[in-house]
């Protein structure tokens, strides 16, 4: 058993040695975001795909495990829509182990396809982050993200100016045109660090009152992999940098709770800046075994992306299942016309029946 003990504590004592360092190195690099080259795909439900903002996120939750599933299509009015799709799964490890810190563990996979050459991305993340408890209700992490992608594109299904025949588009006519878009994969390495505040309080009738804050900062793309297809000239992918804040904050002795999020990217030339809030109502209390985390409630609400969307917000939640409903009004190109967003995810709470699993 001592042996054991002073391994476990060297591991942790590493993984702490770490988390003193990142932010360091996390600013060292992000200077170099404005001299990197291609842009990520995100979802609007932002708040329900933690992993994709933050790899220091991963693990970070009042329970043993969450499990989600997001779909979107948008610009489905300009002909061939985008779709993507994401499954992603983390937990905890070690949580159990009294006055030190433990780690977390995480993977997701995201597959996105885009208009009449479906241009795809398809990409596998393994994560893994180091959790340090820094009293009874706060946490400060950092994770990493290690992740394999492949893009594909065929140009077989498009128009090209030497298939009109004078009159017409003619499918008969060969284009001239070789398919010089194959596929091509590579590596990609990202990290992060991520703060959690979390209190709960009360006991009423209401259910216990919560406020929790979830706060991070994030860069995507330490590799900068090569995003070309054929060209001779080298186009890495621009680096992204991600500012996050969510709060959740339950007027005490009402069923009512306010939900304010604030998130911004940074990648290459492009920045964008998402505003927002919902009002989440207490349905009904949870059981007096399961508690406040096993409650019904339903939270609605906007989203704003500055100088591109309104987003509209729905989300569901019964036990430990929770459901998302979004869609894009698009006030730029695409005249309101936006996508639609799904999203479902289920979570084994801390206070759950099966918390034994843990």
């Amino acid at each position: 058993m001592a042996v054991k003990n002073i391994k476990m504590k060297l591991l942790f004592t590493s993984a702490f040695c770490l988390i003193t360092r990142l932010p360091l190195i996390v600013l060292l690099i992000v200077g170099q975001a404005f001299y990197m080259a291609a842009q990520d795909l995100h979802f609007s439900q932002l708040t329900q795909s933690p992993l994709l903002l933050n790899p220091g996120a991963t693990g970070v939750m009042d329970g043993s495990m969450r499990a989600s599933l997001d779909y979107k299509s948008q610009w489905a009015s300009m002909g061939n829509p985008y779709k993507t799709m994401m499954a992603s799964y983390d937990m905890p490890l070690f949580k159990g182990l009294k006055k030190m810190g433990y780690l977390g563990a995480g993977a997701y996979f995201y597959s996105d396809k885009a208009g009449d050459a479906h241009l795809g991305t398809n990409s596998a993340n393994l994560l893994l982050s180091a959790i340090v408890p820094l009293d009874k209700q706060s946490t400060l992490s950092t994770g990493f993200n290690f992740g394999y992608g492949q893009r594909s594109a065929n140009i077989s299904n498009l128009q090209w100016p030497g298939q009109y025949n004078g009159y017409t588009y003619d499918p008969n006519i060969a284009s001239g045109e070789t398919n010089l878009f194959g596929s091509f994969s590579y590596f990609d390495l990202s990290t992060g660090v991520h703060y959690q505040f979390l209190k709960s309080s009360g006991g009423t009738a209401e259910g216990k009152d919560i406020f929790k804050i979830n706060a991070g900062i994030a860069y995507f793309h330490i590799t900068q992999p090569n995003q070309k297809f054929y060209s001779p000239k080298a186009d890495p992918l621009y680096g992204k940098i991600v500012f996050n804040t969510t709060v959740r904050y339950d007027i005490p002795q009402t069923k009512i709770g306010i939900l304010p999020t604030v998130i911004y990217m940074m990648q290459g030339p492009a920045h964008e800046l998402d505003l927002g809030a919902s009002i989440r109502y207490k349905v009904s209390e949870g059981t007096k075994i399961t508690g406040f985390l096993t409650q019904s409630a339903i939270s609605a609400g906007v989203l704003y992306r500055a100088n591109d969307a309104i987003i509209p917000q729905l989300f569901l939640e019964y036990a430990n299942l929770g459901f998302g409903l979004s869609y894009d009004i698009n006030t730029q190109a695409t005249h309101k016309a936006g996508g639609l967003e799904i999203s479902l995810r289920y979570s084994n709470m801390r206070d759950a029946l099966f918390q034994g699993k843990k």
